[in-house]
């Protein structure tokens, strides 16, 4: 039941993660990811390398927003 919940989970995150939104909400979805990642840690369902992962698939998806809006880079 455990392997079921995972993946269930992460597909929920990935499904967020590849959503496209307008610019005006690329950070609300970060932090989205960001508490997905940090609920699915919490609950057991992910390791800490794992989270360490997702964590820097949506900084990295941020940081890639920013850069196509004409932000830092």
């Amino acid at each position: 039941m455990r392997e079921a919940q995972r993946k269930l989970a992460m597909t929920a995150w990935r499904k967020l993660f590849v959503l496209a939104i307008s610019e005006t909400r690329a950070e609300e979805k970060y932090f989205m990811l960001l508490k997905r990642a940090d609920d699915m840690e919490r609950a057991g369902l992910i390791t800490s390398e794992e989270w360490r992962k997702l964590v820097q698939q949506a900084g990295t998806s941020l940081a890639g927003t920013a850069e196509c809006m004409g932000g830092a880079g």
